[in-house]
């Protein structure tokens, strides 16, 4: 009988409408008909005009906190980065004699090393403390020293093992507590290659994992509610930042919190209620590039849930009122209107936040293939440039040639004027680059006193040419107060098949014959002859 009468029912209700359409039902039942027909149109616009501008900002949501979360994360990367660089800086200006153990580091030279440790700690706010070691593990120099003016002791076994990390930079250890302050801590080691490829001393820095975190948040504007925070791959919450503030330690509850955090397992964010459920926050985690550390960013949506509630309630009230009165259909479409408004707004601050994104994120790539002392390529970026420039010769047949340069008695330089004498040395050796070499060549620094160049469309002649003119440039620029400055050059043309490595080895090889040779002169590997040139 029940579904005897729905059957029933629906015909009557299809007799009605048919009815409707032919024009043969009464004026007054027509005009029934017709409202609930614009009553059900009005609702079906509404309703999903209300869900597409729901599942828009939701959306534009998500890609703001996994932006964020991102951009903090490449941010701290970028911190650690920069200590374990100051790091090996620390290690290249360690001298051989100064881990000699038999006869032990002079007064003057701990003295320098103590500066440089201060220096490091002074430009690196994260960096707690300093340590520079030799092979025995007696300490050599510290930053800072106690009260008491006693050294800073570290264990031998609290040293983690000198194994490289993920971007080749030096060894991270897990996570520990600093017992004075409790803040969270994590040592970096970097090893110093003695001649013969051994130990010949240690590097180690205590970072305040906080700290590097807090350089992102000073420049980036947060919301009243907005937390951020560190964690490690144990889901240990190392540091947390609420509205950009510094660290509060144990006062913010992170929504973050008790978050199993895997490798590469949240690609999406997701809603965290607080544990007193009184607030919900929109979470998302990335990885530190190199490190073994997770950003979590969590964005309050508090205003966001109250607005869409309040959405649903004005909605019900809508069609409540489309349906006993024709005239609620205007007060829906000016509802709509509002809220499309509303999401335009929301879009193009969204859109302004991307942009800003995209120039930070630029900038630092900018910065990341640049060398800070000269200005130009660094070892990688040179990398990627030869193997463009191999990629190339093998599909159209190009030709280039490759420069490797070693500025003199470089070491006699830092030795006898300072090591800010030599820096400055450097950076006008790389201007010298700039104004010699071609628009197309590509100079980078390899490393310590030595660069290296990428004369593009050179054969080996026309790259003698150019190397002799960078060497009389370098003889004949003044190097206040260096009375002279000369360079060795080693170049070889590149050879079909020839990988990137041999092509360097072959330049390294015909720069060390310049310098056997007597120095200041150019020297081009050809097949099995040298060409060398002496300056006059």
């Amino acid at each position: 009988p029940g579904k005897l009468q729905n059957v029933i029912s629906l015909d009557a209700s299809l007799d009605l409408l048919r009815n409707f359409v032919a024009g043969r039902l009464p004026r007054f039942s027509r005009s029934i008909v017709a409202v609930w027909l614009a009553t059900f149109a009005f609702i079906a616009i509404l309703l999903s005009g209300w869900i597409h501008t729901k599942t828009t900002i939701e959306r534009q949501l998500r890609e703001h906190v996994l932006a964020i979360a991102q951009l903090a994360a490449d941010r701290t990367a970028l911190a650690f980065d920069s200590v374990g660089k100051a790091m090996q800086a620390i290690g290249d200006s360690v001298q051989a004699e100064d881990m000699d153990i038999a006869r032990g580091i002079t007064p003057g030279r701990r003295l320098a090393l103590q500066a440089t440790l201060i220096r490091v700690r002074g430009r690196h706010s994260s960096v707690v403390s300093l340590l520079v070691t030799d092979p025995a593990g007696r300490t050599l120099a510290v930053a800072p020293f106690h009260a008491d003016g006693s050294a800073l002791a570290i264990r031998q076994k609290d040293i983690p093992p000198l194994a490289q990390g993920d971007r080749g930079g030096p060894a991270v250890s897990a996570p520990f507590r600093d017992p004075v302050s409790g803040r969270w801590l994590v040592r970096m080691t970097h090893r110093i290659s003695g001649p013969s490829g051994m130990t010949a001393g240690i590097v180690i820095a205590n970072v305040a994992i906080g700290e590097t975190l807090a350089t992102f948040l000073h420049q980036y504007p947060f919301e009243e509610g907005d937390v951020v925070a560190l964690h490690d791959s144990a889901d240990r919450q190392l540091a947390v930042f609420q509205n950009g503030r510094d660290p509060v330690g144990d006062q913010v509850r992170n929504p973050a919190a008790g978050m199993a955090i895997a490798a590469e397992s949240t690609d999406s964010p997701h809603y965290t209620p607080s544990p007193d459920n009184d607030s919900v926050h929109l979470v998302a985690a990335r990885r530190l590039a190199g490190y073994p550390f997770y950003v979590v960013y969590g964005k309050s949506v508090d205003a966001w849930l109250l607005k869409w509630r309040q959405e649903q309630f004005v909605l019900a009230l809508a069609a409540l009122a489309a349906v006993i009165v024709t005239a609620a259909i205007a007060a829906g479409i000016q509802r709509r209107l509002q809220l499309t408004g509303q999401l335009q707004k929301v879009r193009g601050d969204l859109e302004e936040s991307n942009a800003a994104l995209r120039a930070t994120l630029a900038a630092a790539e900018l910065l990341a293939a640049r060398d800070q002392l000269t200005g130009l390529c660094n070892r990688r970026n040179f990398d990627q440039r030869l193997e463009a420039a191999i990629a190339r010769a093998a599909r159209h047949g190009d030709t280039f040639s490759l420069l490797m340069l070693d500025l003199d008695h470089f070491k006699n330089i830092n030795d006898y004027y300072g090591h800010a004498t030599g820096d400055d040395v450097l950076r006008r050796f790389g201007d010298v680059l700039r104004e010699r070499l071609r628009q197309n060549d590509v100079a980078a620094r390899w490393g310590g006193e030595e660069f290296v160049v990428l004369a593009d469309g050179a054969n080996l002649e026309n790259a003698r040419m150019l190397a002799e003119q960078v060497r009389e440039s370098v003889a004949t620029t003044p190097f206040s107060p260096v009375p002279r400055v000369t360079v060795s050059i080693g170049i070889a043309e590149y050879r079909e098949g020839e990988s990137g490595d041999d092509l360097l080895k072959r330049a390294d090889k015909a720069l060390y014959g310049a310098k056997r040779n007597g120095r200041n002169r150019v020297i081009a590997a050809e097949g099995s002859q040298m060409l060398k040139r002496q300056s006059a």
